[in-house]
């Protein structure tokens, strides 16, 4: 993810050095002229602080989030009927890839509908080689699932934050340098 902070100087109107050339600042009664004070040009220049460096173990980090992050999206979408399961091929492929298709085209069978977004807060990235290995918390307390009558098919026991395994394998035809190749919901709670 890129973040560019810009600055801008704005000028401070209540401060009499600085006010508008043709504004009157002093005024002499016994004097009929008026004393200006010029104004210098405001400066609209603005900063931007450039990416930093990361080390390659950094990028790896930073890109197997982007990674874990742009699946969950591209699968939720997916589940909500927003998109096709195929939202997820630029980021899965494997069995990551085979079992969500098999599972969103089984709940559309079904007549099972979604709504309501998960999120995922990534807890641990190991890196060895171009294989990786993440651990995530998942949040679906967000999530409804229905069945064709608009009745909830929510168990009673769903884990609301529940600990994920990822196995992510680095290649460069994929859309951000890792694919999802393997998750498993441990179907254990987070805080545990």
């Amino acid at each position: 993810m890129t973040v560019v902070a810009v600055l801008t100087l704005p000028a401070c109107s209540g401060d009499a050095e600085t006010q508008d050339a043709t504004t009157p600042t002093t005024m002499d009664p016994a004097v009929s002229e008026v004393t200006t004070t010029a104004t210098a040009p405001v400066d609209d220049t603005q900063t931007t602080t450039a990416k930093p460096d990361l080390s390659a173990e950094e990028q790896d980090q930073a890109d197997i989030e982007e990674t874990l992050q742009a699946f969950n999206a591209a699968l939720a979408s997916a589940a909500n009927g927003d998109e096709s399961i195929e939202a997820i091929y630029p980021f899965s492929r494997d069995m990551a890839r085979e079992q969500w298709v098999t599972q969103v085209l089984a709940y559309e069978a079904q007549g099972i509908s979604f709504s309501g977004l998960p999120s995922m807060e990534v807890l641990e990235v190991s890196v060895e080689g171009n294989t990786s290995e993440a651990v995530v918390c998942a949040d679906v307390s967000a999530v409804e699932a229905v069945d064709e009558n608009g009745e909830s098919v929510v168990s009673e026991n769903r884990l609301n934050r529940s600990l994920q395994n990822f196995i992510l394998e680095r290649d460069d035809s994929a859309e951000l340098g890792w694919f999802v190749v393997e998750d498993l919901n441990r179907n254990e709670p987070c805080d545990g």
